[in-house]
């Protein structure tokens, strides 16, 4: 017979649909089972659109089947209040559910409470269940609500002996074509990606989506483009700053950049933050960037690199996870690239490290994931 944790993991495969297009509202799957058996299902599709409860119940009005004493299994707490679309708990009120089954309460203060209301109706809720899966999916989500900053993933590709280019600074491709097209999944589940000027100037990207597979049943949900460019050496003829990419660019830099070079990156529709330095550097503040882009309502930041801009991330304990894409190569070389600069620590112990490690094997090539836990230096 099925269990909850059976129809729980359903509604967390159908959140999970949306990754990269609800933000800053948290993906949500959910199902309405009768005997044992799935009679509809559904998932918040995209912000401002109906929630994943009410698209459950619509498509089970679409199909002419009664929810009348069924059970729903939702990914999240219903919320209970009136924002962009009314109240869910209404929803199941009127759909005359018996039974609310849900995976993680609702942090966010204007929508939480849910359970409570259902359950003085005469609903029977159940929380709890798959609780540590439905918070995962919505890690970005509840690291936001918590710390009023996005959640940072660190990503680079290297070899094994963690180089990312030659002593020459040839770097492409160190990984294959199918690590590099699972690299564009986290582009797609992020708000932001952010790279340093040298980066920039040297590969002229696009931090764009341009993998299918990553959006199978959404649009492509490009991120929004940040630069680290203190000085202003970013030109504005650079292909990031192209006027026909998808989404935004933020350029972040300090007050050594000349004004010129501001009006002119704004005349192209970029956005210029002016941050103070970080103590002893010329760099911008990477905390109050955080802050400012939580405010923002950015959620989730992948830092691409390159070796610097990865290195102060690290060296201030701003990194969250990290997706490390390892090729079965050694490049050697005391003057090739390390994947991740900055001062590094002085001993062992205080080295962060991955919890919740998985590892996938993209043909010959490793992908490396797992949550950042900074150690004590002591």
């Amino acid at each position: 017979m099925p269990t909850h944790e059976h129809f729980m993991q359903r509604a967390i495969e159908l959140a999970q649909r949306a990754t990269g297009n609800v933000s800053p509202n948290p993906l949500v799957g959910a199902v309405i089972v009768r005997d044992n058996v799935i009679i509809a299902e559904g998932w918040h599709k995209q912000a401002g659109e109906a929630h994943a409860e009410v698209d459950a119940i619509n498509n089970a009005k679409a199909k002419n089947i009664s929810t009348k004493d069924a059970t729903m299994y939702v990914s999240l707490e219903p919320c209970s209040h009136h924002g962009k679309t009314p109240p869910c708990t209404n929803a199941i009120l009127d759909a005359q559910l018996s039974h609310v089954v849900y995976a993680t309460s609702d942090t966010t203060d204007h929508a939480r409470g849910g359970a409570q209301l259902l359950q003085a109706a005469g609903v029977s809720v159940t929380g709890g269940i798959c609780e540590e899966a439905a918070r995962q999916t919505n890690r970005f989500f509840f690291h936001h609500q918590n710390n009023k900053t996005p959640f940072v993933i660190a990503k680079f590709a290297s070899s094994l002996d963690g180089r990312t280019a030659t002593r020459t600074g040839n770097s492409q491709w160190i990984t294959g074509q199918e690590a590099r097209l699972r690299g564009h999944t986290a582009r797609q589940a992020v708000d932001a990606i952010l790279i340093g000027a040298t980066t920039a100037i040297k590969d002229q990207p696009q931090l764009t989506v341009r993998n299918p597979q990553a959006h199978e049943y959404t649009q492509a949900a490009h991120p929004i483009r940040i630069v680290l460019d203190s000085h202003g050496r970013v030109t504005t003829d650079n292909a990031i700053f192209d006027t026909n990419l998808p989404a935004s660019t933020l350029v972040v830099t300090t007050d050594a950049m000349p004004a010129e070079h501001a009006n002119q990156l704004k005349q192209l529709g970029v956005d210029v933050l002016t941050l103070p330095c970080t103590a002893g550097t010329t760099r911008p503040d990477l905390s109050a960037l955080l802050k400012e882009l939580g405010l923002r309502e950015i959620q989730s930041l992948l830092v691409e690199g390159g070796q610097t801009v990865l290195g102060s991330f690290f060296d201030e304990g701003l990194v969250n996870e990290v997706w490390a894409f390892i090729a079965p190569m050694l490049i050697g070389g005391t003057e090739a690239a390390p994947s991740v600069g900055g001062l590094g620590i002085d001993k062992l112990k205080a080295a962060p490290r991955l919890s919740n490690v998985t590892v996938e094997y993209l043909n010959n090539d490793l992908l490396i994931k797992g949550e950042v836990h900074t150690c004590s230096p002591e």
